[in-house]
């Protein structure tokens, strides 16, 4: 498609839904002014940097764990995940109002991490960041109690496709008796279970369990039943050093990753895998890896502020692909690896530092600026989808 008809067709959808974006952030602004003094005590998130210096776990089918013989390590607060949605198999993300990229200067914070890692840090381009305080006050009322920590280094997320998230379920179970139970998600029914069940094997007594058995099961392709206090489990290692957990519950059953201290279920309805935390499932997008999403029966909730300060390490010696705006006022540097896109102005000096847009890019265009018509940024990422921004970086949510 020619690049001014696909940018013509964007905007039309954009132009579509300005009047449900206006009035999303109406209601916002008005929630965000009842019980103002109530959430004036709720300080924003830590300065927090996200090494991306590596690959997602199984991206692009690389950096598995049979390949990088990575070592179990405990995070300091239980973590894992799951959440679904039916009705679509199609990619794609949930709708929230235009965010504001972070400035410049709130990265100050984050200089002591990056000179840790050896690397300077860079802002995220936020894709759905509500109004500070509103979306903590929408997850209170879900039930939240606390929210998780970011994962700082991508090379715990796991992102693998769908040929490497599943596995053969077996017929047998711990008695050799054929198996009859019934499937079971973290929606609906079986909700309650799910949620029963993480909580009783996300302690400290279970992170001892998890590093026993993989220290005496490791035969890939078999499955070694376990018999506990009310239901019995199956581990199996798969082939590409994936360590997954089956949990039979009586009449119903469900499968979980354990994959860097962290519990995980694979949405396969979105092809996404999510982290459990405290009762609720949670997605970082690792194709936006400084966004956040809460699960809840079928919906994901964006939970990021516009005053949240995530950064991510800015690439340094590594093989880049640079992208001109046709005005010469743009570039997008694109890593050839990791296929992360970096926002930078053309000017000398530059008016804003660096910003990263999105990983897994696939390909870069730009508008033609001019007579009245701004500048937008056109990313096709590797799900299929797009993101559009404009010449500041500011994400248009689709």
């Amino acid at each position: 498609m020619p690049i001014m008809k696909r940018f013509a067709l964007a905007a039309m959808a954009l132009a579509a839904m300005s009047s449900v974006h206006a009035a999303q952030g109406q209601e916002q602004h008005s929630r965000a002014n009842t019980g103002s003094s109530a959430r004036a005590s709720a300080p924003p998130r830590q300065p927090v940097v996200i090494n991306i210096s590596r690959s997602a776990s199984g991206g692009r089918s690389r950096n598995f764990p049979a390949q990088r013989a990575a070592q179990f390590k405990p995070p300091a607060r239980p973590l894992s995940g799951q959440a679904a949605r039916p009705g679509t198999g199609k990619a794609q993300r949930p709708a929230g109002p235009a965010s504001q990229s972070a400035a410049a200067p709130t990265l100050a914070a984050h200089g002591s991490g990056a000179a840790a890692m050896g690397m300077r840090a860079t802002a995220v381009a936020h894709h759905h960041a509500f109004t500070p305080g509103y979306i903590r006050q929408k997850l209170k009322k879900l039930g939240v109690a606390s929210e998780p920590a970011f994962i700082t280094d991508r090379a715990e997320m796991i992102h693998t496709d769908q040929k490497h998230s599943s596995i053969p379920l077996p017929s047998m179970g711990a008695d050799r008796a054929a198996l009859r139970s019934t499937l079971i998600g973290p929606r609906g029914t079986g909700a309650s279970q799910v949620r029963a069940q993480m909580a009783r094997v996300s302690g400290s007594g279970w992170r001892a369990q998890v590093e026993a058995d993989r220290r005496s099961e490791s035969r890939p392709g078999h499955y070694y039943w376990h018999k506990d206090s009310g239901f019995n489990y199956c581990h199996y290692l798969d082939g590409s050093g994936y360590h997954w957990y089956g949990w039979y519950l009586g009449e119903q059953f469900f499968w979980t990753r354990n994959f860097s201290g962290r519990w995980w279920w694979y949405d396969a309805d979105f092809d996404r895998w999510d982290f459990y935390n405290d009762n609720f499932w949670w997605w970082q997008d690792p194709y936006h890896v400084g966004d956040l999403y809460c699960y809840n029966e079928g919906d994901y909730t964006p939970v990021n502020s516009r005053d949240d300060q995530v950064a991510v390490t800015q690439p340094e010696a590594v093989s880049l692909q640079t992208f001109d705006s046709p005005d010469g006022t743009r570039k997008i540097k694109l890593v050839a690896d990791t296929e992360d896109a970096f926002l930078y102005d053309a000017a000398d000096p530059p008016s804003f530092s660096p910003l990263y847009l999105a990983s897994g890019v696939q390909s870069v265009e730009f508008s033609q600026a001019g007579n009245g018509r701004p500048l937008e940024i056109f990313l096709k990422l590797n799900d299929g989808s797009f993101d559009l921004f404009d010449g500041q970086g500011h994400p248009y949510n689709p």
